[in-house]
């Protein structure tokens, strides 16, 4: 009995299993394999079983099919056989190979799969990427020098040293662990089998086969998203899952990638617990969102370069990762818009960027979240033949999509219901006759009617076909990945990433400016000329320096909370795809920390030097030597608080849209707390309430700067306004306080958005 066919075309090789169903060959871009020659028909031959046996069949082509018997209609797969198409001698050619079931007894793992090498356990040997370990191995997922076997008496040990990706036995992450026979190590793509005496090494780049068994995700309250989905998809397939709105397939897309795991279930990479070994297998799954997870200000190869060099090792040098870069913007076809800025792209051309930021590291699994939504049918054909391809040329691809135009390019099609149902699964050849429907909105109309009598139907054919239902199992989802070592870089390539994105916006590096300034012209709306400085003559203008106190300080709290506000709210699927492949929350809040405080030091001295252009500043000095530089490290430290406050809100809200009634609202929130329109010590609830407002520290800092009690000429009951060291010292000790505080809490927020956390 076979298992399936290989079948070898000008350009690639291909595994059929009869899970793929009917396979169609012809010229059509439409067809499951293109052989684009003039002298083959649009649906020219399809290879597919029939009672059980493998057999290749000609589609009435106009050219026919030939083999060494002559032209033929159909021929059963017995052995290696070889046809061409359209022509007898100078035709396409094909080559089918049946694939023997393996037998276990021969194979040398449970896997069925042929080691790539095999190593004799020595007593000391050093595995790295470098030339000069004992085994070396080809993988930029591995360090130089990445782990250490070592012989001690009878036992053998590896130690890892200090890798960037980490060391695993049998999936767990390890420093050091004695081995057994059995044992499997990794290291990257790597695999070593230990059996006592060698190390049987495989390679891990593509090729995998995909089982979810009885997926099932509740939240409060009982409710279900996906409801016992079980399939298996073989290696190098294409599975299009598609279904109404709010049929869970976004869900099952974090069930099966262990970004959301399952509640239930199990989702076994090439037989191996995805969630019990997420840590080591994370590397192997690459995940394309809906939204795209570039900063669209960059160039394609430049953004590329900040993905790469975060993904990878610091021992990968830059050569190396430009390298690895050329080579995936060949594949996808990126090489003539490798230097475009990805908002002039096309929809389609920045899919296949996203989809290349997911190749840099030769995932085995690809999954895509929607990537046609949004464009035309062109463009959605070219993106599914896209996915296509790179299923034949080696991947396990699952795509999302709400297009059902071209599904026929599929090996298999899943359609949910409502409530995470599975109303069908198998080839999209079958796809309408099970629904007795003509069309696909059709299929859509019945399911989105009755999902629950179109599960029990699939539910009984699979039963008679004998695929049953995989029994629920309560899954613990899996752990949060370890950020990787070197936190220090990271925060140098984000904080280089997030400079060049904010001057590659042009736009927004101009309003970032020439926001102070304008605020600053407010200054000048204040009538008077007293300025900050001590009041002269018999009768002082005293209102004048409090209103410029006040219009300083929300200026400062304005353009800090304009800032920090959007930042999250737009990189979230960056900062989530990244964090699920180990970027390290700290040095992400670090570099937004470094920027937006370098940012609101220019602004700050903008705006103080330009708003009081002209008018007396403040007399003197408490600690900083120069009064003007005491009152800009007061602006601009507020603004520093109000930036960081300003990023809390972002973590929360969802879309852009919902920032600027928080804006305006904060705004409103620190003018009238900062103590500067009317007392506020002395009145219950509202003094109390102002001690967490960040302006009311900045105007207290900024008051004891300028004397402000003095200029009033009265003693109000604020002692934060007192013209003493220790007073200003106090306010901005309190402001760096509420700064810091706000950012731990920041940090504690962005854990909502961890991989394993809904």
């Amino acid at each position: 009995m076979t298992d399936g066919v290989i079948i070898s075309v000008p350009g690639g090789e291909r595994r059929i299993g009869p899970e793929h169903g009917t396979v169609i060959i012809g010229r059509d871009p439409l067809c499951q394999i293109v052989i684009d020659d003039e002298r083959v028909s649009r649906e020219h031959v399809a290879v597919g079983q029939v009672g059980g046996r493998w057999r290749l069949r000609d589609l009435n082509s106009s050219n026919g099919t030939f083999t060494g018997a002559g032209r033929i209609k159909e021929i059963e797969i017995l052995g290696p056989c070889v046809a061409r198409l359209g022509d007898p001698i100078a035709g396409p050619q094909i080559v089918l190979r049946p694939e023997r079931a393996p037998d276990a007894a021969r194979m040398p793992d449970a896997a069925g799969r042929m080691p790539s090498a095999v190593h004799q356990a020595a007593n000391r040997a050093r595995i790295g990427r470098a030339p000069d370990n004992t085994i070396v191995l080809d993988d930029l997922l591995v360090s130089r020098y990445h782990a250490e076997f070592l012989r001690t008496g009878a036992d053998y040990q590896v130690i890892d040293l200090g890798s960037n990706n980490g060391t695993f036995v049998n999936g767990q992450r390890v420093e050091q662990a004695t081995l057994r026979p059995g044992d499997t190590i990794s290291f990257g793509h790597h695999q070593m089998v230990f059996d006592g005496a060698q190390l049987r090494q495989f390679v891990d780049t593509g090729r995998v086969s995909l089982r979810a068994e009885a997926l099932t995700v509740e939240v409060a309250g009982g409710r279900r998203l996906l409801d016992q989905v079980s399939f298996s998809l073989g290696e190098c397939s294409l599975l299009g899952v598609v279904g109404p709105s709010g049929a869970g397939k976004s869900t099952l897309l974090g069930a099966l990638t262990g970004i959301r795991p399952a509640t239930h279930g199990t989702v076994r990479y090439e037989g191996r617990d995805l969630y019990a070994e997420y840590d080591d297998l994370r590397h192997r799954i690459g995940l394309v969102p809906q939204d795209d997870i570039l900063h669209s200000q960059l160039t394609v190869r430049k953004a590329l370069r900040y993905a790469a060099a975060l993904r990878f090792g610091p021992d990968v040098s830059a050569a190396e990762r430009d390298a690895r870069i050329e080579e995936v913007l060949g594949q996808l076809g990126l090489d003539a818009h490798a230097d475009q800025r990805i908002d002039t792209l096309s929809g389609g051309q920045r899919k296949r960027t996203s989809v290349a930021l997911e190749l840099l590291t030769e995932p085995s699994l690809l999954f895509l979240d929607e990537p046609t939504s949004g464009l035309d049918p062109a463009l959605d054909r070219d993106v599914m033949l896209g996915l296509r391809d790179l299923a034949d040329r080696g991947r396990t691809v699952v795509v999302v999509t709400h297009s059902p135009l071209h599904l026929n390019v599929c090996d298999r099609v899943l359609v949910l219901g409502r409530g995470g149902k599975v109303a069908y699964l198998g080839p999209p050849s079958q796809l309408l006759a099970f629904f007795g429907a003509s069309g696909y909105a059709d299929v859509f109309n019945a399911v989105a009617a009755d999902p629950d009598a179109w599960a029990r139907r699939f539910a009984a054919s699979a039963a008679a076909a004998g695929h049953g239902q995989a029994a629920t199992v309560p899954r613990i989802g899996p752990a949060v990945p370890p950020a990787r070592k070197g936190r220090l870089r990271q925060l140098g390539i984000l904080t280089r990433r997030m400079i060049a994105v904010t001057f590659a916006d042009r736009l927004y590096a101009a309003l970032s400016l020439g926001l102070p300034l304008g605020l600053a012209l407010l200054l000048h709306v204040i009538p008077g000329s007293d300025g900050l400085g001590r009041p002269s003559g018999q009768i002082p203008r005293t209102a004048e320096a409090a209103q410029l106190l006040v219009v300083l300080l929300i200026g400062a709290v304005f353009f800090g909370l304009a800032g920090g506000i959007r930042e999250f709210v737009r990189e979230g699927p960056i900062y989530r795809r990244e964090r699920a492949v180990g970027l390290s929350p700290s040095a992400y809040l670090g570099s937004k920390l470094l920027v937006f405080g370098l940012l609101n030091l220019v602004q700050a001295a903008l705006f103080v030097v330009a708003g009081l252009l002209g008018r007396p500043g403040p007399g003197e000095a408490l600690v900083l030597g120069q009064p003007l530089v005491e009152l800009v490290a007061v602006i601009w430290l507020t603004a520093v608080a109000s930036t960081v406050l300003g990023l809390l809100v972002s973590v929360f809200v969802s879309t852009s849209e919902q920032t600027m009634p928080m804006l305006v609202g904060l705004v409103m929130a620190q003018l009238v707390l900062c103590g500067g329109l009317f007392d506020v010590v002395g009145r219950g609830g509202i003094e109390q309430l102002s001690w967490i407002a960040p302006a009311r520290w900045g105007y207290a800092a900024a008051a004891a700067t300028t004397d402000l009690r003095s200029i009033m000429l009265k003693s109000p009951a604020d002692a934060l306004w007192a013209h003493t060291a220790g007073a200003w010292g106090w306010a901005m000790a309190v402001l760096g306080v509420q700064a810091l505080v706000v950012l731990g809490v920041t940090r504690i927020a962005l854990r909502r958005h961890e991989p394993g956390r809904s």
